[in-house]
């Protein structure tokens, strides 16, 4: 990694950190799955409407 990765990767730790941090004042902290959903969000491997159906598909299977 070189200088500029590293920063980026402190950049994006420090923005879920945040996230949680807001969320764990809900009582709702996120959980490892969640967090590494938001990174790959970040990043750009998936995208937060990509990521919101397939947490409503899941349910929609579940609950009908």
């Amino acid at each position: 990694m070189n200088n500029n990765e590293i920063l980026n990767e402190k950049m994006i730790q420090e923005k879920i950190k945040k996230v949680n941090g807001a969320m764990a004042q809900e009582g709702m902290p996120l959980t490892k799955e969640l967090k590494q959903k938001l990174y790959n969000c970040i990043i750009g491997r998936t995208t937060t409407e990509i990521e919101r159906k397939k947490i409503i598909e899941k349910y929609r299977g579940l609950y009908g």
